[in-house]
C-alpha cells in the first residue's frame, strides 16, 4: 500500500471516528438536556403539588447551585424578583448553594417568627460569627456551657451560659437609665471638645483640605466614618485604645469595608486584605487587655467592657479569645453609627430647608454652642425623629436569620428542620401599603402624627433593629450618639455640597450588620464652615 493510500485510508477512520464521537456527544447532550427538564419538571411542577404546605421554591437551572450567585451577588435584587414572581406575600424558598433559605416577607408572618424561641433559633449563626473572627474552639464552649443560677458576678437567675445573658449584660448598660446617662455623656463630652474648627484641622488632615477662609473640604462618608468610630471608641473604652493605636478608625475601615467577606465565610485565600486589617484591630485589643483593668476603667472604660471581660475571664476564657470579643463590640457599635450618620446628613443636605427646621428644633437644648439637655434631642424633637425614623427605614439593609431546629409552620407554609429562615428587612420597609406608593422617597412627614407616624414604628413592618431575642440592644445608644453628633454639628457649623452631585445609591449587593453603605464613588464632597449666629 502506497503512502497516499495509507494516509486515505487513516484520513478515513478519523472521519468516521469524529462522526462516531460527534453522535456520541449529542446523545448524551439529548440525555442530558432531557434528565434536566424532567429534573426541573419534577422539581417545580410536580413535587409542588405533591407537597403543598411547603413553600413554593424560585425555580432555577443548575441543581444545587441553585441561585447561589445571584445571591451572593446581590440578595436584595434577587429577593426582590422572587417576590415580583410570586406576586403574594406566601413564604418561599431559594436554594443557595444546595442550602434551602426561606424568605418571610409578609410582617404578621415575620412576628410569628420572632415569637418562636422553641423551636427556632439563632445562637449558631453568633457562633459562627465568632469562630470566623478567631475565637477557639475552647472559648466557644465555656461561653455557651450553661451556668449556675447563683453563680457570682452579673445576675444569672435562668442558669444559661454566658453567651445567651449578655444580651441582659447589654441592656443593663445600654437601656434608659443612668448607665446609659454614662455612656451618653461620654458621647455629648467626645463631640463638645472635637466638633471645633481646631480639633476637626487636626482629626481631618489626612483627608481634608483647608480653604483660606479658614473653611474645610471633605468627603462626607470619610468623614463621618472616621468621627463615629473615634466617638464610639471613646465613649465605650475610654481614650486608652486611641493611645495604644492612634490609626486605630483607619484599621478599622479599612476591615469594615471588607467586613461581608466575614458574613459570607470567604476562605482565607480570597479575604487576605480583609484578614490583615482585621488582624491590626484585633492586635490593639490584645494590647488593651494588657493594661490593668482599673488603669483603663480610669480613662474611661464603662462597666460592660469591664464586666464582660470578668465574666470571660472567670470561665478560663483565655486573652485572644477576650480581644476577639471585644472586637466584636466595636465592629457592631462602629459599623453602623458611621453610616447612618452619613445618610441622615445626606437626607438633609438634598432637602436643606430641614436643616433650618432641625436647627430651630434643637435650639432649646443648647446654651451657646454647648449641648447642654441631650435629652430634649430625642424628647422634644418630632421633626428630627420623623428625620431619624425615615432614614433607618431608606438605609436599613440587613436580614434576621433562624435555623429551623425542627418542623415548623410560618405564615401556613412548613418550615423544614435543618433550613434557614430570612427576613429581609429592607422588603418591609418598603411596603407600599404600608408606607405609600411612594415608599422609596425620602419623606419624614409620612411618621408624623397626622399620618400615623407612632403606628408605623408600632407595627410589624418596622424592623430597623431587628426582632425578638435579637431586637438590638444598642438601638438606643446609636440614636442618641448620632443626634447629639449632627444637632451639635448643625448649630456650630455650616454644611454644604460642593458642586451639583446626584444622590448617592446604596450598596446593596453586600450583606452588613444593619446599615448599607454607599456605592463605589458615591461619596460627597462637603464644605464646613463656621457659623456665624447674630
Amino acid at each position: 500500500m502506497s503512502y497516499e493510500e495509507l494516509h486515505g485510508v487513516i484520513r478515513s477512520l478519523q472521519v468516521q471516528f469524529m462522526g462516531l464521537n460527534i453522535h456520541i456527544l449529542l446523545h448524551g447532550l439529548t440525555a442530558l438536556v432531557t434528565a434536566l427538564l424532567v429534573w426541573r419538571l419534577w422539581r417545580f411542577t410536580i413535587s409542588p403539588k405533591i407537597h403543598p404546605d411547603d413553600p413554593k421554591e424560585l425555580p432555577y437551572w443548575i441543581p444545587v447551585i441553585g441561585h447561589g450567585f445571584a445571591f451572593f451577588r446581590s440578595s436584595d435584587s434577587l429577593i426582590a424578583k422572587a417576590s415580583e414572581y410570586f406576586g403574594t406575600k406566601e413564604p418561599y424558598s431559594l436554594t443557595v448553594f444546595g442550602n434551602t433559605l426561606y424568605i418571610v416577607t409578609e410582617p404578621h408572618h415575620t412576628t410569628e417568627v420572632y415569637k418562636n424561641d422553641e423551636t427556632l433559633s439563632f445562637e449558631m449563626f453568633v457562633q459562627d460569627l465568632f469562630t470566623s473572627n478567631g475565637y477557639s474552639r475552647k472559648g466557644l464552649d465555656a461561653t455557651y456551657a450553661k451556668l449556675p443560677r447563683d453563680k457570682s458576678g452579673f445576675p444569672n437567675p435562668q442558669g444559661v451560659s454566658f453567651g445567651s445573658f449578655v444580651q441582659q449584660m447589654h441592656m443593663h448598660q445600654l437601656y434608659p437609665g443612668k448607665n446609659l446617662q454614662v455612656l451618653e455623656d461620654n458621647f455629648r463630652n467626645w463631640f463638645d471638645r472635637n466638633l471645633s474648627l481646631l480639633e476637626l484641622k487636626k482629626m481631618c488632615s489626612q483627608y481634608a483640605t483647608i480653604g483660606n477662609d479658614g473653611s474645610i473640604e471633605m468627603l462626607l462618608g470619610r468623614w463621618c466614618s472616621d468621627i463615629s468610630i473615634r466617638s464610639g471608641e471613646d465613649a465605650y473604652f475610654g481614650d486608652m485604645l486611641s493611645r495604644i493605636n492612634p490609626t486605630l478608625a483607619d484599621d478599622f475601615i479599612a476591615f469594615d469595608d471588607l467586613g461581608w467577606q466575614v458574613l459570607y465565610q470567604y476562605p482565607s485565600f480570597l479575604s487576605r486584605e480583609m484578614s490583615a486589617a482585621r488582624a491590626k484591630v484585633q492586635h490593639s485589643f490584645r494590647e488593651y487587655l494588657k493594661i490593668p483593668q482599673k488603669q483603663r476603667s480610669a480613662s474611661g472604660a464603662i462597666w460592660l467592657i469591664n464586666a464582660m471581660e470578668d465574666e470571660a475571664k472567670a470561665l478560663g476564657v483565655c486573652t485572644e479569645d477576650i480581644a476577639v470579643l471585644l472586637f466584636n463590640i466595636y465592629w457592631v457599635i462602629s459599623t453602623n453609627t458611621r453610616k447612618v450618620a452619613f445618610w441622615l446628613l445626606v437626607n438633609l443636605l438634598y432637602a436643606p430647608s430641614l436643616i433650618d427646621v432641625v436647627r430651630a428644633e434643637t435650639s432649646s437644648a443648647f446654651q451657646g454652642d454647648e449641648l447642654v439637655n441631650p435629652s430634649h434631642l430625642w424628647a422634644n424633637c418630632p421633626q428630627l425623629e420623623n428625620i431619624w425614623h425615615e432614614t433607618l427605614r431608606l438605609c436599613s439593609n440587613a436580614a434576621s436569620v433562624r435555623h429551623v431546629d425542627r418542623d415548623t409552620v410560618i405564615g401556613g407554609k412548613l418550615m423544614r428542620e435543618g433550613n434557614r429562615i430570612m427576613i429581609p428587612y429592607r422588603q418591609l420597609h418598603f411596603e407600599t401599603s404600608v408606607y405609600g406608593a411612594d415608599s422609596h422617597r425620602f419623606r419624614p412627614d409620612r411618621f408624623g402624627e397626622s399620618n400615623k407616624g407612632t403606628a408605623l414604628t408600632r407595627g410589624p413592618s418596622w424592623r430597623p433593629f431587628g426582632g425578638g431575642k435579637t431586637l438590638c440592644t444598642g438601638r438606643h445608644a446609636a440614636k442618641r450618639a448620632t443626634l447629639i453628633f449632627v444637632a451639635t454639628l448643625l448649630r456650630r457649623f455650616n454644611i454644604e455640597m460642593i458642586g451639583n452631585p446626584p444622590l448617592p445609591e446604596p450598596d446593596l449587593g453586600r450583606p452588613v450588620l444593619g446599615i448599607s453603605s454607599f456605592q463605589k464613588g458615591h461619596d460627597l464632597t462637603v464644605r464646613l464652615s463656621v457659623r456665624k449666629r447674630v
